[in-house]
């Protein structure tokens, strides 16, 4: 939908770099095969990671996007790959990846129980400040929790260390004590989208940063989270 032959543009980082030459079908009616003509100085948009999408207005948890193709029209978005081997035929997604290729920070892999509110595009908070967003999420192999991975921005993927706690941050916590009536809740946004939230066990810069890749455990709040063994 929105896509027209020769009019139709490529565009990297706002940046033309090549226009639709055609539209057709495939021989099973499945799916629309979308031909393309690239500059020259795109070569490196062959890379087999490299990821096509359709650019248009979308709303989703992590904001709205696309309005600018209310005036100019879809077209189709790409982010570089970085292999050294290449191809011609690509599986275009249905949305625009979360993290671009060339964005610097760390992914984590949470386990947890529930998704809750989350959703891809959801933000990470530390310390309230949002620091990363969820990149993806998942079934365990057996169906008995959730697997997530977060991405983490750099240079806030320092404060991720090997005891880190990660919880949801998109409830609401209301207490009552000797000081009054408390609610506390990470931000409007995480009560309408999801959140996820990390601390330290002592609240400090961990020694060592955690390295990418790195595997935690998902509380189901932030009591749960930092809770002593």
């Amino acid at each position: 939908d929105g896509l027209e032959p020769g009019k139709t543009k490529v565009k990297f980082k706002d940046v033309d770099i090549g226009l639709v030459h055609s539209i057709s079908l495939s021989r099973d009616l499945s799916k629309v095969l979308v031909t393309i003509d690239m500059k020259k100085e795109a070569s490196r948009f062959t890379a087999i990671d490299t990821r096509y999408w359709v650019v248009r207005p979308r709303i989703g948890a992590s904001g709205v996007s696309g309005l600018n193709t209310l005036l100019s029209g879809s077209y189709i978005g790409v982010d570089a790959g970085k292999s050294e081997e290449t191809k011609e035929d690509f599986t275009g997604l249905e949305q625009a990846p979360q993290v671009a290729f060339d964005e610097k920070g760390s992914y984590f892999t949470l386990h947890g129980e529930s998704l809750g509110s989350v959703d891809v595009g959801s933000p990470i908070f530390y310390r309230r400040i949002p620091v990363g967003q969820v990149a993806a999420f998942d079934l365990e192999p057996k169906g008995r929790g959730i697997v997530m991975k977060v991405f983490v921005k750099s240079p806030y993927d320092q404060y991720v260390g090997k005891g880190t706690r990660w919880w949801h941050a998109s409830g609401v916590d209301v207490r009552l004590d000797s000081s009054g009536f408390k609610v506390n809740t990470q931000s409007l946004a995480a009560l309408l989208v999801g959140g996820i939230a990390f601390e330290s066990m002592n609240g400090q810069k961990p020694a060592a940063a955690a390295p990418t890749g790195s595997q935690f455990l998902l509380a189901a709040d932030q009591a749960s989270a930092l809770r002593e063994p």
